[in-house]
């Protein structure tokens, strides 16, 4: 393991970015002596998240080009693309973008090398009215690159907070409960005891689902409870980056409570071991299950497969418990960035593709765009200025959803760092690990002691 973290310095990038541009397309100026070839010209991920935030950013996209008058060469990509490496693969052959948007934890990757533009570079060209605005969620966003040179590199359009509870509201009344009252569980002796509840005398098969996908088991419920016990000491890294978490006594815990849910209390299905996120949400929206913890983003899917429930309270969303540290959880933010002019092409046409870019960000951090985010991106909006009118929403103030996010995020501090081998350390070495536990093949003690061993003898950290 490398000793305490130095700040990461940057390399000059070699390469080809696509542009975004009403004039020409960027294989037309590209000096291709270097065996550079042109690219897409905008990665777009946040339309994979759910079909309801597909909608809006294609919409988006189209509105945009008819604003401008221009056209906009899109890669609508996934997670998988992002995560898997195709991203990073494609960039090193000298096909990148002028501009992505990604969430931040996997984007490390891409500052490391210098081929990110930091915000200092250009934060004077955006709206004077959306920063105003957006600062608090800038200032936030600023502990997730705290191991780079500058502060901040990507531009936050929503932030996921925590790893919200969502329950069904009819199941509490069926058990007995109050969903007013009894809702959200306040530590985890009482989660477990309403799920006991709710599985004895409510209608579903299970009081509370927990996940063990590779990509959830440890980023969403699990370090919500973490960092919540011990702010950077639940974290996946330490403040400086310079070692990881997973096999201290906060871990350990919150892993062991995490398992017992479904080994020990019975209270989760046999899906717990390979069910993610998305499936627990499907389980809830059938009624197998009453209650779980996860993704802000469970609210899209909702939005496209239960808006009914939504719209009338029978799906309700609740804040995560504030825990010995003080707050309630982690987040990461769903963010946009520029990236850096590479060889070949002209400066001055740069700065005209580079306007664009600018002007699309303006358009992600409108007050028109930024009402349509909780419901479509799932994600608490930057712009605070609109938190009071979507308060008046039905499906946001029945469902709860928006009181929830607000509460939450007044209530941590700590953003999932924007670590190069962030992809490594938060799921493929651990995620296996993790849910061995959830299987019961090792203890979860065990999965922490093993995830930090081989991430410690893998990983550059």
């Amino acid at each position: 393991m490398a000793g305490q973290m130095q700040r990461r310095q940057f390399i000059a990038a070699a390469g080809v970015a696509g542009v975004v541009g009403s004039a020409g397309c960027l294989s037309d100026i590209v000096d291709r002596s270097n065996g550079a070839s042109s690219s897409n010209e905008y990665w777009e991920y946040f339309h994979s998240q759910s079909e309801v935030a597909a909608e809006l950013m294609e919409t988006t996209v189209e509105t945009f080009q008819r604003e401008q008058d221009a056209q906009l060469e899109m890669n609508w990509s996934n997670w998988d693309d992002i995560n898997g490496g195709k991203w990073k693969n494609n960039i090193q052959n000298g096909n990148r973008p002028l501009l992505y948007d990604s969430t931040n934890s996997l984007t490390g990757q891409f500052i490391e090398p210098g081929w990110v533009k930091p915000v200092s570079e250009y934060k004077d060209r955006l709206d004077d009215e959306a920063l105003e605005n957006v600062e608090w969620a800038l200032e936030m966003a600023r502990s997730c690159y705290r191991g780079f040179d500058e502060e901040l590199y990507e531009i936050p359009v929503g932030l996921e907070v925590g790893a919200p509870f969502i329950a069904r509201a009819d199941h509490f009344e069926a058990a007995g409960l109050s969903i007013e009252d009894d809702f959200p569980p306040e530590d985890y002796e009482h989660l477990v005891q309403l799920a006991t509840q709710l599985q004895e005398d409510g209608p579903g098969e299970y009081g509370f689902q927990i996940y063990g996908e590779h990509g959830d088991v440890t980023d969403e419920a699990l370090v919500t409870w973490t960092a919540s016990k011990g702010g950077y000491d639940g974290m996946y890294l330490n403040e400086d980056w310079s070692d990881v978490n997973y096999d201290n006594d906060i871990w350990k815990e919150a892993t062991r409570q995490y398992v017992d849910l479904y080994r020990e209390h019975g209270l989760s299905s046999a899906k717990a071991a390979t069910a993610s996120n998305e499936g627990a949400a499907q389980m809830l929206i059938q009624g197998e299950v009453s209650m779980y913890q996860g993704s802000t983003k469970g609210f899209g899917q909702f939005m496209s497969r239960a808006e009914d429930m939504i719209g009338d309270g029978t799906i309700v969303f609740g804040p995560p418990w504030e825990g010995d540290a003080g707050n309630r959880g982690d987040f990461f933010t769903q963010c946009v960035a520029l990236m850096r002019k590479p060889d070949g092409v002209p400066e001055d046409v740069w700065q005209e593709r580079e306007e664009m870019a600018i002007q699309w960000i303006n358009k992600l951090l409108s007050a028109d765009f930024q009402r349509e985010v909780p419901k479509s991106l799932a994600t608490l909006p930057v712009r605070r200025d609109v938190w009071p009118e979507l308060e008046d929403d039905e499906a946001l103030s029945r469902s709860n959803y928006i009181s929830t996010l607000e509460t939450t995020v007044e209530g941590m501090e700590h953003g999932w760092s924007s670590h190069p081998e962030m992809n490594a350390i938060q799921y493929n070495i651990a995620g296996p690990r993790f849910q061995e536990a959830v299987r019961g093949k090792i203890s979860p003690e065990e999965a922490c002691d093993l995830t930090a061993e081989e991430i410690r003898n893998q990983v550059d950290i």
